[in-house]
Parts: C-alpha cells; sequence; structure tokens
C-alpha cells in the first residue's frame, strides 16, 4: 500500500510541475504591496539557536501590553520546531518550542526570549511539543489581564503571563491528552479553547474528540464533547464568536468540514448547523481560520490531504455568513466575485490566516508545492518513507534538469487582500522571495504594522513587518 500511495504522490507531483503560473501581484487602490514588507527574523530567529532548535514554524502570534507596563507592548511568537520529523523525513529528537518577542527597541532584528522549554524540568510526555495559539485575555474571575498559549503535545497544556517577562511563564492548566489546543476565542467575558488531536490524520469511529473548553481565568470546564453527534468530526480546528454566538469549524476528512453555533443568547439551546460537507464542495475537510470584518465571520478551509493525493490539487475556499447565517462562497465555486478556489493557485491547499490592518482584509495562503517539489528533489525522503533505506535529507539529490522553480514559479505561500471582501487582489504569491517559505502561518496588526509569519521547514521561520507609514 505504501508503494502504491507514493507512486500516486509522484505522478500527482509531475503533473504539477505542469500547471505552471497562474496568478502575478496586482495594482490596487490602496494597501499593502510585497515591497512595504522588510524582514525582522530569519531563518529561526538566530543561527545558534536555529542549529540545535530548528525553529521552523511561527505557529502562534499576537500582541500583547501588560498592565502597568512602561513599554508600548511587545509582537510575541510562539514555535512549532523540527517539523519535518513530524512528517517521517528525520530522526525523532527532543523539541523545545519558544515564545519569543519583537525588540526593535533593541535592534530591528532582535527577537528576545521569554519562555524556552529547554530551561524547564519537564519530561518530553509533559513539555510542549509547541505552541500553537496565544491569546490576550482579562480573567473575568479577578481581572487581570493575561498572555495565554495553547500547547501541543503528548499532555495538552495552556500556559499564560501576566507580564511577558522572561521567567514570569507559567502552566496554567494540562490534561493527560494527546494533542494541542487548536483555538482561541473570547466569547461572553469568557476566554473558549477548542482542543484537536492533531497527532493523528483520521481517528477511530469510537474516538472522535471534538472538544470545547471555557475559562473565566480560575476555572476550567467543558463545554462540548459529543462532535455534534457525528463520529466523523475528528477535532475542531477554529472558534470564534459572531452575533452573540460562538461558531465552531469541525475537521471532518470523510464527509467534509461543518459549521455549528453554539452558546448563543440562551446557552441552553441546542447546537445549530450552518454548514455541513464542506461549504460549497465536499473536498473542504475541514474549517482551519474563522474572522470577523466588517459585519461578516469569514471562513477559510484546508483542502483534503487525501483527495490532493489521490485525485490531484484541490485548492482550498473561503467563504462567509452574514448576521442571519447566509453563506456565501468569496474565493471558489460561483463565488460573490468570480475569485476561484485558492484565488486560482491550484497549490493553496489552506486559507491558512486572516488579519485586518488599515482598512484592508488580508489572507495568506499555504502552498503544497514547495513540499512536494522537495520530496521530487531528494529522494531519500521518499525511499525512507516506503521502507526502502533511511529517510534523510542528504545525498544527491534528482531531477535537478527539471527546473521546478522555473515550472512552478508561484512557489511559497500568498497573500491576498480587499476593501469589501469581493474585489480581491493578490500582494505575493512566492513566499515573500522565499519558496521555501510555504505559507503565511501567522498574521498580526500591532503598533501601525502589520507582521507576517511564515513557515519554513527546511531553513527556519521568518517573520516580516510592513514598514512604518503604510499607505
Amino acid at each position: 500500500m505504501r508503494t502504491v500511495f507514493f507512486l500516486k504522490m509522484l505522478a500527482l507531483i509531475v503533473i504539477l510541475g505542469g500547471t505552471g503560473c497562474l496568478r502575478s501581484p496586482e495594482e490596487a487602490p490602496g494597501g499593502l504591496a510585497e515591497g512595504d514588507f522588510v524582514q525582522v527574523a530569519q531563518n529561526g530567529f538566530d543561527a545558534a539557536d536555529q542549529a540545535q532548535d530548528f525553529n521552523d514554524y511561527p505557529w502562534a502570534m499576537a500582541f500583547f501590553k501588560a498592565d502597568g507596563s512602561a513599554d508600548d507592548g511587545y509582537v510575541y511568537v510562539g514555535t512549532w520546531n523540527r517539523v519535518q520529523q513530524w512528517k517521517g523525513f528525520q530522526d525523532h529528537k527532543p523539541v523545545y518550542p519558544e515564545i519569543r518577542r519583537y525588540r526593535p527597541d533593541i535592534g530591528p532584528t532582535h527577537w528576545e526570549s521569554v519562555l524556552d522549554t529547554r530551561d524547564l524540568d519537564l519530561s518530553e510526555a509533559d513539555r510542549p511539543h509547541g505552541f500553537r495559539i496565544m491569546k490576550s485575555y482579562r480573567n473575568q474571575s479577578d481581572g487581570k489581564l493575561f498572555l495565554y498559549a495553547g500547547g501541543r503535545g503528548d499532555t495538552t497544556s495552556i500556559w499564560r503571563s501576566e507580564t511577558g517577562e522572561p521567567g514570569s511563564w507559567t502552566e496554567f492548566w494540562k490534561a493527560d491528552r494527546e494533542g494541542s489546543i487548536r483555538g482561541m476565542t473570547i466569547h461572553k467575558g469568557l476566554l473558549y479553547l477548542s482542543f484537536y488531536n492533531d497527532y493523528e490524520m483520521v481517528s477511530k469511529a469510537d474516538s472522535a474528540e471534538s472538544l470545547i473548553f471555557a475559562t473565566d481565568g480560575t476555572d476550567v470546564w467543558d463545554v462540548l464533547d459529543n462532535a455534534f453527534g457525528n463520529k466523523r468530526n475528528v477535532g475542531i480546528f477554529t472558534i470564534e464568536s459572531f452575533n452573540n454566538w460562538l461558531y465552531v469549524g469541525t475537521h471532518n476528512p470523510l464527509q467534509g468540514a461543518e459549521l455549528w453555533k453554539i452558546e448563543g443568547p440562551d446557552p441552553a439551546a441546542a447546537p445549530i448547523q450552518i454548514m455541513d460537507r464542506g461549504g460549497p464542495r465536499w473536498m473542504n475537510e475541514s474549517v482551519l481560520t474563522m474572522q470577523v470584518w466588517k459585519d461578516y465571520l469569514y471562513i477559510g478551509t484546508q483542502a483534503s490531504f487525501f483527495g490532493r493525493m489521490i485525485a490531484g490539487l484541490h485548492p482550498a475556499d473561503l467563504m462567509r455568513i452574514d448576521a442571519e447565517d447566509h453563506l456565501e462562497v468569496v474565493a471558489g465555486p460561483h463565488s460573490i466575485g468570480g475569485e476561484k478556489s485558492g484565488f486560482g493557485e491550484d497549490g493553496n491547499a489552506y486559507m491558512w490566516s486572516m488579519c485586518e490592518h488599515d482598512g484592508w482584509f488580508y489572507v495568506g495562503t499555504y502552498d503544497i508545492v514547495p513540499g512536494l517539489s522537495y520530496m521530487l528533489t531528494h529522494p531519500g525522503y521518499i525511499l525512507g518513507m516506503m521502507g526502502i533505506g533511511k529517510a534523510n535529507t542528504t545525498g544527491a539529490k534528482c531531477l535537478t534538469a527539471i527546473d521546478l522553480i522555473r515550472l512552478r514559479p508561484n512557489k511559497g505561500g500568498d497573500l491576498y487582500k480587499t476593501q469589501d471582501g469581493v474585489t480581491w487582489y493578490c500582494v505575493m504569491t512566492d513566499g515573500m522571495g522565499n519558496p521555501n517559505s510555504y505559507g503565511v502561518r501567522t498574521m498580526v496588526s500591532a503598533q501601525g504594522r502589520l507582521f507576517l509569519g511564515m513557515s519554513n521547514p527546511y531553513e527556519g521561520l521568518e517573520v516580516w513587518a510592513s514598514t512604518l507609514g503604510d499607505k
């Protein structure tokens, strides 16, 4: 079965190489262009740390200003490390994710370490394997403001700090459950958190764990634990507060993503389903990200992993709903503005991040092309995964005569923008000039700048920020 699987994947890559360039940056009546960004973090923050830690993903990003602080606040980034080993491409080694904050007052590319899990006296089972999401929340219980960070690991945990300073971070809560806190949102004064066991692609039929918790800053309790009655809903990717309801997006790789709303004006009311079977297409297997902007809830999806492997590329869709839960397709089949799935880029498998900045709404994508291209040019990966030899990143490359970058000049994460949600403009399609930066994983608008967190499992994460004095 492995051999058949990887032969299909190789065929997909060959097809992929011939798809060519589908979109280029476009002129727009405002907003940011690719040239308006400068790089503020490269190759996982710094060379010495990267050599041992492999900070590959800026998995979580948030702005936080502590109560009573003399500074103006900072942008914080939580990492996921050694991503290739989780994909089976490297020998397993312990991972030590970090939380860092941007200190432009010290230097234009200086990122201060505020939590390094190497310094924690925790076992591999108890130590976070990554920090998936961060959120600033003022506790309902005591009125204190904290920056919360959701962990991923053999033990699922939540960490927090009242000041953001080094040495101030503590483990607030943990559960003896493998997986991660995948989503966070503030709803009716409480911090809601969604759980997902992302160590498994598809759970067993009787082990779906679509869980949501809530906290007031002191206690943590269950809100949802029944997968909305559908055992194929194997996890909750994202949650968002909108129109006095808590909206919940599921991961359902066999039937397509579902969207529900709970915890509305009457908390005792039964959950209400808004969308099933991936909305416009079954290939939308999960609701990956959601963001409220201009009276709409925007819904970004992840295209089916299995569908991509079996039936070729299927880019992700973008949708939105209004206060009456009317669903419109923004990018995908029969979209309101004519935008195709993936904004016309076949490799855009995720709508990975969203952010409002200076009156414009930005959407960042994950491009599957760099990962597939890397496997094609590094045969040791595929042979190792097939059980023939050992997977590694060294040794001679193959197919160097096939210039994949030439055939596929749009390799790398994309960024798109809009002022009305209907007409979209392409900002960039090339990972900010680095095709190995395959996705805009996180975005934050802070202190007059838009920060982009770029995932790069080959050279280390990158962070870009718009220059001051944006358009």
